[in-house]
């Protein structure tokens, strides 16, 4: 969302969605991405609600480990909590779940809204050799946790991929830090470019990174749109990067 008039209509239909004149609850994402960065745009477009004697913003943003995260606490009927920013591959992977498994946690759940689209980003050390996807074969892969909706793509990926590589749960900074230390050989992260916490990297930094282009890999990709990241979304990256995108949405709970 890049224009006023959008964040407008996403607060005309959240207030359609909800009869309570109450503040809206929604869960967002970790501190310094890209859906809490969204949340507290559109709270300044939003009117102001009054709560006894004074007001506060229409949307009470929640700061979340990420979309994994948002969709258990969004399932559950009794949490205060009635909209949330996640990944749609996330969502129709919940949804495809219940359909195998007879399960409802996806029963209430709805698309209010798209929100953008977010790049899978392959990352490894300069001249790593790490220059596709089948080259993650037997190597260390830092996948996201377990709450983030960067952890679900990447084991959707592993899995319709068939290839083996072995898992490392870990947070973008702590992948960060992991990869200088020779722990891990690449870490994957889904966010929108240019993602902050990659893209700030002091010019001194010890760790000299690279993005990897995507390849669809026995069909794992079939269902993700196709994107370039060209030369220069970050000040280190000076080729273009053929990747996959993954919308992200607003879904409430009705």
């Amino acid at each position: 969302m890049k224009n006023n008039y959008s964040y407008l209509l996403i607060g005309i239909l959240l207030i359609s969605s909800f009869t309570s004149f109450s503040q809206i609850e929604v869960l967002s994402g970790t501190e310094n991405g890209t859906y809490i960065a969204l949340a507290n745009d559109m709270n300044k477009m939003l009117p102001k609600k009054a709560k006894g004697e004074t007001e506060v913003d229409f949307l009470n943003v929640k700061a979340t480990q990420g979309s994994s995260f948002n969709f258990d606490l969004l399932a559950d009927a009794n949490h205060p909590a009635k909209a949330a920013f996640m990944q749609l591959d996330l969502l129709l992977l919940k949804k495809s779940e219940d359909m195998l498994n007879g399960t409802k946690n996806t029963e209430n759940l709805i698309v209010l809204m798209p929100l953008n689209t977010e790049e899978i980003h392959l990352v490894s050390k300069k001249g790593s050799g790490i220059n596709s996807l089948n080259d993650l074969s037997s190597k260390t892969v830092g996948i996201g946790n377990s709450g983030e909706g960067t952890y679900s793509t990447a084991i959707y990926m592993q899995n319709a991929s068939k290839l083996d590589w072995k898992n490392r749960n870990l947070n973008t900074q702590d992948a960060m830090k992991a990869l200088l230390l020779d722990q891990i050989d690449a870490f994957f992260v889904v966010a929108v470019a240019p993602y902050e916490m990659i893209a700030t990297i002091p010019v001194n930094f010890p760790l000299k990174m690279q993005l990897t282009s995507l390849e669809n890999v026995n069909g794992w990709a079939e269902y993700y749109t196709p994107i370039t990241m060209e030369a220069g979304t970050y000040p280190w990256q000076k080729e273009a990067i053929n990747t996959f995108g993954v919308p992200s949405v607003i879904v409430v709970n009705k």
